[in-house]
This record gives structure tokens, sequence and C-alpha cells, in this order.
């Protein structure tokens, strides 16, 4: 926690203002409090901001609908009866079209982000923490759409290994940085303990999602004579982690509709 300036603050602070203070993990800036010369106080959080501003809050609902049918999709998909009941093409639809679901919401997220900052459709702000995850998450969807629509088609184990493998397991590292960076945003350090807070239930049930994700990748790894390196994390990595990503993102289809600034 730091109480003293470090640097151009994300928000214009009156040059009477007393009392200011900001946090953050370093090098960013996700909190600001200050003192009001007419004595009221202004609390703002970075994540807070952006998901009730009326300028974006309706994104919030969106963007956790989206996460949730992806997330669904995922979640049945994984599901061995699911495979044996539709067949393994039907399932690799159910897997490619929850990709695109997350692709779109993660573009939402970002657009949330750079709305927030002033931008329309595009924007580079480095400078706030909300823009890296949600930006880096983004680019894990995009790996998660090249990995779902190789397995629609019919490769070789070597193939299989190049072009769905190693874009499935890239996708699952962006998506632990982006949910590491999120749950820090959230919580102002790079690591805080705040189950009182929607926000933090929201980025630490994403984290785990992103844990589980990542051991369904490593389970999924395709060996020289066309195995799976271990089947049941695979699959239930994969389950486990978007029944993670599920809970978070009914979670977060509310978040906006309170705009009340609690103080984190």
């Amino acid at each position: 926690m730091t109480k003293a300036r470090r640097g151009p603050l994300p928000i214009p602070v009156p040059a009477d203002a007393t009392d200011v203070h900001v946090w953050g993990p370093r090098p960013f800036i996700t909190q600001v409090h200050y003192r009001a010369a007419d004595g009221h106080e202004v609390d703002w959080s970075a994540r807070r901001h952006r998901k009730t501003d009326d300028l974006s809050r309706g994104l919030t609902w969106w963007i956790g609908l989206l996460f949730a049918i992806g997330s669904l999709c995922f979640l049945i998909g994984a599901i061995p009866a699911f495979e044996n009941a539709v067949g393994i093409a039907a399932t690799d639809v159910t897997f490619f079209v929850g990709s695109l679901i997350f692709t779109t919401a993660s573009y939402l997220g970002y657009l949330q982000v750079i709305r927030a900052a002033g931008r329309r459709w595009v924007g580079w702000t480095p400078q706030i923490m909300g823009f890296w995850a949600t930006l880096i998450q983004l680019v894990g969807a995009l790996f998660f759409n090249g990995s779902t629509l190789a397995a629609l088609l019919s490769l070789n184990n070597e193939q299989a290994a190049e072009r769905v493998w190693r874009p499935d397991a890239f996708g699952c590292v962006c998506f632990l940085v982006a949910s590491a960076l999120a749950f820090s945003e959230a919580g102002h350090r790079w690591f805080s303990w705040r189950p009182g807070k929607r926000d933090w239930h929201i980025t630490t049930l994403n984290m785990w999602g992103s844990v589980f994700f990542a051991i369904s990748a490593v389970g999924a790894y395709v060996t020289t004579d066309g195995d799976l390196l271990n089947e049941s994390l695979a699959t239930w990595g994969t389950i486990l982690g978007a029944a993670f990503f599920l809970v978070a993102s009914l979670l977060m289809m509310p978040e906006g509709r309170n705009p009340a600034k609690d103080h984190d």
C-alpha cells in the first residue's frame, strides 16, 4: 500500500485536495482516494469505475453473459457423455463456438477499458492495468480460436501437436497472466485477501479457472503415438476450469448494476 503520489494519476485530482492516497501494484495505480476542498471524500477504483460507469456499465452484463455461455460450451463439450451422444465432430464444433464467444466477450472487456480511458473501438493505454489484463486475455482467446478450429480439421499426430496443442497451451498461459493481472487490479496489490468483495470472488474464480485450463493443456499434450499425455487431466481440467469461469461470469453479470462506491 502506498499513500503518496507516484507519477501521473489516472483521474484528475483538484489542486486543493487533501489526504490524497493512491494504491496499486507497482507500477500501476488502481485506486485513488482524496478529500475535496468542500470536505466530501472521493474514492475511485479502476475496475469499479469502468464496470459501473454510465458510458460502459451496460457492457458488464453482456461480458458476463457471453463468458457464461462460452464457459458452458467448454463445460458441456468436455463431458465424455456429451461426445458419446453427439459425436466428436459436434463436440469440436461446440468447443469452437465457445471459443468464438470467449473472443467476443474478451473484446468487449478490452473495449470497456479503453472507453473508460476516452477511446472508442481500439486504443493503447499501457498505464492502465486493466488494459493489459483484457488485451492479454483477448490474445489468449484468439489462440483458443486457432486451436479449436484446427481440432475441427483432420490432422495427423504431428499436426495435432503443432496446430491444436501449441495454440491451446499459449492460450492457457495468456489466460493465466490475464487473470492474475485482473486479480491484482481488483485488490490494488499483487496479492490480497478480500472475501467480502464481489470483485475478489470474480477474479479469484477466474484465476482458478485459468489454472485448471492450464492443467488440461498439460494433460492434452499429444504424444508421438497419438495418445494424450493424461486424458483424465485433459478432461477434468477443462470441466473444472469451465465451471469456475461459469460461476465467475454469473457473478459478473450484475456487477455493473451497483455503482455504490464502497471502500476497498
